[in-house]
């Protein structure tokens, strides 16, 4: 079984992997999100806490590479990010 799985009943849940921008400060977040999507291939999560700045900047970096949707409805406090 990958490393990052679980079997849970019939079904197997693969966890994203995460990057986790929250309390990051703004300045180094670009850098951050390059160096990340260089060495790691989507989907996976993008976690900015409720930050309309820190938003911006990954919808900014990566916009128009990736897809980029709210994790939920009641989490706007992450990003799943997926290929185009």
């Amino acid at each position: 079984m990958h490393p990052n799985t679980t079997k849970k009943s019939k079904w197997i849940m693969t966890k994203l992997k995460e990057l986790d921008l929250h309390g990051l400060d703004h300045s180094w977040a670009r850098k951050v999100i390059k160096s990340w999507t260089k060495e790691n291939i989507p989907p996976y999560k993008i976690i900015t806490g409720n930050s309309p700045i820190m938003q911006k900047i990954v919808r900014e970096t990566l916009g128009s590479k990736y897809n980029l949707n709210y994790e939920s409805e009641y989490n706007l406090g992450a990003l799943i990010v997926t290929p185009r």
